[in-house]
């Protein structure tokens, strides 16, 4: 899949922010990602899911690291429903999960409103776990995750044995600004073994800013711990498909031109 089209209707997911509060409710000193799973088996879902949610604790979690991401208190907590995020698309959890964020924050506001604790307030969101971003494990990760090797510390699996999922940024992909390229989608895949650099660099830059430039149309990016990144092509490559304006335009009346020229071409 190498891009979500926004859907005409966004499907209505506010019905798990109980399931969102109990996941990140019981968590304080804890460092992660909330993993929202989108896809689900037709045998034997449970059993594989376990594979897929062990290899991805066993690749994400750092051998050491400063005392503030200890691998003893990375969390992966998980929003799954078989019924409501099966195949949900990017745009539609990414407006559930800032719905789930903003519903927790705002009832622990109350809460220590009532309880008049002012040295609480700061506490409204209790753990380290990312809430400007979430990982979805949607079919192509869920395969990436199945088909890879258990993870061996010191070993890096052959590149298409790579485990990967999609980090999906809680800020709308069109209020990003413009820098030439292939305009930001709002998601990058990532490398499961460099989810831990990628919670360190989002600490002091954007999700916008670690996401690769698309060169060509149909190009997914992916977060792989390096400054630039990569771009995995579509299938049958490249050859033939649009390639996006190299350069960043001026201004913002610049920008609007070369997106439009990109609308038109791309359609999107």
């Amino acid at each position: 899949m190498a891009e979500q089209r926004q859907p005409q209707q966004l499907i209505d997911l506010t019905s798990l922010s109980s399931q969102f509060r109990s996941a990140v409710q019981g968590l304080s000193h804890e460092w992660g990602f909330v993993v929202v799973r989108t896809a689900y088996t037709a045998d034997n879902d449970e059993a594989k899911w376990a594979a897929v949610l062990s290899k991805l604790r066993a690749y994400a979690a750092p051998d050491s690291s400063p005392a503030e991401m200890d691998p003893d208190s990375f969390a992966l907590p998980v929003i799954a429903d078989g019924i409501l995020l099966r195949g949900a698309d990017f745009a539609s959890v990414r407006k559930a999960f800032n719905g789930w964020v903003d519903d927790f924050t705002n009832r622990e506001r109350s809460s220590r409103a009532r309880d008049d604790d002012k040295e609480k307030d700061d506490e409204e969101w209790p753990s380290d776990v990312r809430r400007d971003c979430c990982i979805i494990i949607d079919e192509p990760a869920l395969a990436s995750l199945l088909k890879a090797p258990d993870f061996v510390p010191g070993k890096i699996p052959e590149l298409d044995q790579e485990p990967w999922v999609v980090v999906l940024d809680a800020a709308d992909p069109k209020n990003a600004p413009y820098r030439g390229g292939g305009p930001y989608l709002g998601f990058t895949r990532a490398h499961a073994r460099v989810l831990s650099q990628l919670y360190d660099d989002l600490g002091s830059r954007s999700l916008a800013s670690l996401t690769p430039v698309r060169e060509y149309d149909g190009q997914i990016p992916l977060y792989d711990g390096s400054s630039r990144g990569k771009l995995v092509d579509p299938e049958g490559g490249v050859h033939g498909r649009y390639k996006f304006p190299r350069g960043t335009p001026r201004g913002a009346e610049g920008a609007r031109a070369m997106l439009e020229e990109i609308e038109r071409a791309v359609g999107s």
